[in-house]
């Protein structure tokens, strides 16, 4: 009865250290892969951080060369809206600046909207890119960056081809009413040139908005990316801890499972002194 007892703990005994070798070299194991991982998560995440801010960056850029285009564009207007306010009552007088007008539509006007739709069409390719790698990082836990809005820049381009639209409207029917072109006719110059202002207005005010939109998400970003080295080492040093205590938890019940199986105490004896003759 006594060796089957012997034998069974003796068993056990194996069975523990076993398995106690097996956590130790797992959680050694793991010490080492948590910084290796630690390591490769941050330049994983700095780069798409990175690359997230170049183009926000790009954005901005894009939106400042829009801006100026549309700065261009209200000069030129300001300009036909001050010729058509010299009409007079002689149609061979109104010809020359009807000529003029129709250049300054046609000939510098509409380069630059084809320049101002040509760049739209990139800033929208740009945010679409950009609200998919945002997206991407808010997707890690406790991490939350504003993401831009693409509606509002699908509506500036739905204004930038309105307003290209609306001055090829005011070119044609300038052409086909020439001989209207006099003093108290010309109200249908005066308007659309009065409502192109006002429509470049409240799209420079929506590229000033959005920009300022752009800079938040630019800080945000920023943020975290400096926040990025210093939340992975706190998370790769609890771990470690953790997997330390295991590596000191495993050692204790490695020695404890090899004096079982060697037949001793669990724990080592107090040693008593010999008792001395009085």
């Amino acid at each position: 009865m006594g060796t089957t007892r012997g034998t069974i703990k003796r068993i056990l005994a194996v069975v523990v250290m076993i398995f106690s070798v097996l956590v130790l070299l797992l959680s050694l194991t793991g010490i080492a892969g948590t910084w290796i991982v630690r390591n490769r998560l941050n330049t994983d995440l700095v780069d798409i951080v990175t690359a997230a801010e170049a183009r926000v960056s790009a954005t901005k850029q894009g939106l400042d060369r829009l801006e100026a285009v549309l700065a261009q564009a209200r000069s030129h207007i300001t300009t036909v809206e001050q010729d058509v306010q010299a009409f007079g009552a002689d149609l061979e007088q109104n010809r020359p600046l009807l000529a003029a007008i129709s250049d300054k539509l046609g000939l510098n006007l509409a380069p630059l909207l084809d320049s101002a739709r040509e760049i739209m069409t990139t800033v929208r390719e740009t945010v679409v890119a950009v609200d998919s790698a945002i997206e991407a990082i808010n997707a890690i836990p406790f991490v939350s960056v504003p993401v831009p809005e693409l509606e509002s820049v699908k509506k500036l381009s739905q204004d930038v081809d309105n307003f290209r639209t609306e001055v090829q409207n005011l070119r044609t029917a300038i052409e086909q009413r020439r001989s209207e072109i006099i003093g108290g006719a010309i109200s249908f110059v005066t308007t659309p040139t009065s409502q192109l202002g006002s429509a470049l207005d409240e799209m420079q005010a929506a590229i000033s908005d959005y920009s300022q939109q752009l800079s938040g998400v630019q800080e945000e970003l920023a943020a975290f990316k400096s926040a990025i080295r210093r939340w992975l080492t706190w998370t790769a040093v609890i771990s470690t801890l953790i997997l330390l205590w295991l590596v000191f938890s495993q050692s204790v019940l490695l020695v404890l499972g090899w004096r079982a199986f060697s037949n001793r105490t669990l724990l080592p004896e107090e040693r008593r002194e010999p008792p001395t003759d009085s």
